[in-house]
């Protein structure tokens, strides 16, 4: 694969990396218009030290993207972060925010998004190989980590009660969940999951954890949550102040909200 940036393209590409694939945009800069959008799995999770060969193999396969571009932004989904207050972050102490709560090596390299409006701090760990892929192939591009999305979008969504909301972003195999009240973050949190009472456990135990009667929380749901299936009807069962969130973008289905964040 040759090198794909060039100032003198049209086109910018977002990209959603995760251990069972991507997801990715194709944008005309000049227009804003998307002009392509592909969500691609692999068979199953795979590990991180093969991620980049199987990216490789995706890109090679899709001509969408043999095209060159301008602009590459690259958003990292895993559960390998730690938010920070800005006032209490220093970038040298970066590993120690994150070794009580994630297992990472020596070898790791670690990042962190400033979130300037909400003075904070996320601190992730993005997958190297896969960095180094981007690099080689790009040159100079952006990255973020999900979370650093999903916080902008927990503000953005934000009624600024004085009673706690939430969001949560769900997939097959994951979801994130945050919680605000009066414009102050109160948790964010990514949790693994496989089934609707895994689901569900999470969130109560959070809201027990803050001491929220589910009966005052204003829950908002995107992703590949849809009312009336399971993992909808187990929320409702305990969490009767709902509302399902359409994309921020549609062109691209709520089911990759965060990507559709960023157009």
């Amino acid at each position: 694969m040759t090198n794909k940036i060039s100032t003198n393209s049209l086109y910018s590409l977002s990209i959603q990396v995760r251990l069972d694939g991507f997801s990715f945009f194709i944008q005309n800069i000049q227009s804003q218009e998307v002009i392509s959008f592909k969500n691609i799995f692999f068979n199953g999770n795979i590990s991180i030290q093969n991620l980049s060969n199987h990216i490789e193999q995706g890109f090679n396969d899709c001509e969408d993207l043999q095209k060159s571009f301008k602009e590459v932004t690259v958003v990292y989904s895993n559960n390998l972060f730690s938010v920070v207050p800005q006032a209490l972050f220093e970038e040298s102490k970066a590993v120690d925010y994150l070794k009580f709560n994630t297992k990472i090596l020596n070898t790791d390299f670690v990042a962190h998004d400033r979130i300037e409006q909400h003075d904070l701090i996320n601190v992730y760990v993005p997958y190297t190989n896969v960095n180094n892929y981007f690099f080689e192939n790009f040159g100079s591009f952006t990255y973020y980590h999900s979370t650093t999305l999903f916080i902008k979008q927990l503000f953005k969504i934000s009624q600024g009660s004085s009673h706690p909301e939430a969001l949560v972003i769900t997939s097959p195999s994951h979801f994130y969940l945050g919680i605000i009240q009066s414009k102050k973050i109160l948790l964010i949190n990514f949790f693994d999951i496989k089934t609707p009472e895994d689901f569900i456990y999470y969130l109560l135990f959070c809201f027990e954890q803050l001491a929220i009667n589910p009966d005052d929380i204003l829950l908002k749901l995107s992703g590949s949550i849809n009312e009336g299936d399971a993992f909808y009807e187990k929320a409702y069962t305990y969490i009767r102040n709902i509302q399902i969130l359409e994309s921020p973008h549609t062109v691209l289905p709520k089911e990759h909200y965060l990507l559709a964040s960023l157009i």
